[in-house]
């Protein structure tokens, strides 16, 4: 799970535990200092035709339901909650994270981070792919980009970052190595993705970073590289080199 999440709904927790925890102790001391069970006793005692007794096992049944059923809300409520927060940082039709949910992630990224590769993927002329074919044909393209880097790269940050653009940032990985890198995931991609009728042609953009680099830095630079690749024809892959 992603960090900084549902905090209000933590707090609202720990309020009514306290709160409970409370009452509790404010019957502890009510019932050790009166006797107040005794006295039910005794007063049970005196007044059998009032049938006070019975009422103890009802009494007792009673907790353990409701104990019971507050429990299973609890729960419903978790898994309710996990849900929405699990929505609220992914996309619902790639399942990688969305642009929000990226930036949360970056802003706690670990220590493996520290040498990556920041790739911006966008796919040319998809509106022409979304008229030509319909919107179903261009998801359809987005689900099985995502699907691939869901399997081959599941150990890198994945994101759709906007619309028909992916984004992810890949660990350990060396400067040397990114454009052979680069290259086998383009071909990886344009692989899964082809059209029976007509050719989806990608861009890439990708720049590289070490321990010092600033992600939100490394984001405008890759976003110019990709810039770059789209103007010059689109159908290949540019890395900024700096």
């Amino acid at each position: 799970m992603l960090p900084g999440h549902i905090k209000p709904l933590k707090m609202n927790y720990r309020q009514e535990l306290f709160a409970l925890f409370g009452v509790n102790v404010v019957c502890f001391l009510v019932f050790s200092s009166y006797d107040t069970l005794e006295w039910l006793y005794h007063f049970s005692r005196d007044h059998e035709h009032y049938e006070l007794d019975e009422f103890v096992p009802l009494l007792f049944s009673l907790t353990i339901t409701f104990a019971l059923f507050s429990f299973r809300r609890w729960k419903e409520a978790q898994l309710f909650y996990t849900e929405v927060e699990y929505l609220s940082f992914h996309d619902s039709m790639t399942g990688l994270l969305n642009r929000r949910g990226a930036q949360l992630k970056m802003a706690h990224l670990p220590a493996e981070y520290a040498g990556s590769a920041v790739v911006f993927i966008d796919f040319d002329n998809f509106k022409q792919i979304n008229q030509l074919y319909g919107y179903e044909v261009g998801d359809e393209i987005l689900k099985r980009a995502a699907s691939e880097l869901l399997k081959d790269y599941d150990h890198s940050l994945l994101s759709r970052w906007a619309g028909e653009e992916l984004m992810m940032i890949v660990p350990n990985i060396n400067r040397h190595t990114l454009p052979s890198f680069v290259d086998e995931l383009y071909s990886s991609i344009t692989t899964h993705i082809t059209l029976s009728a007509h050719t989806v042609s990608v861009s890439m953009g990708a720049v590289w970073g070490d321990a010092q680099a600033d992600h939100q830095q490394l984001l405008v630079l890759v976003d110019e590289a990709l810039s770059f690749a789209k103007q010059r024809g689109g159908g290949q892959v540019k890395i900024f080199d700096h």
